[in-house]
């Protein structure tokens, strides 16, 4: 009987790489949220909806340069969810 002999599976350091690229960026994100939590409630009604329309264009422009992209349904999914509450929170400033 012939032994099949396996050789080892070697360290794997993009998993390490992937892992601390993730914390950056959630840190990054982190970050963005607090700011924008400390900005939004300062801005007057006419700024918000002038970053509302900017906001807009940017999301289209956004969209537009990765609808030939592949990418996860999760990350499409999450753009559009993000960009409501973004956009939410700005009319509801807007309309003080």
């Amino acid at each position: 009987m012939d032994t099949i002999r396996l050789r080892p599976v070697p360290p794997l350091p993009d998993v390490q790489q992937n892992s601390e690229a993730v914390a950056r960026f959630g840190a990054r994100l982190a970050v963005l949220c607090k700011f924008v939590d400390a900005v939004l409630p300062q801005l007057a009604a006419d700024q918000c909806l002038r970053i509302e329309s900017s906001f807009r264009q940017g999301i289209e422009e956004l969209l537009s340069r990765t609808e030939d992209m592949v990418t996860p349904l999760a990350y499409h999914t999450t753009l559009m969810e993000q960009t409501n509450v973004m956009l939410e929170a700005l009319a509801q400033r807007g309309g003080m």
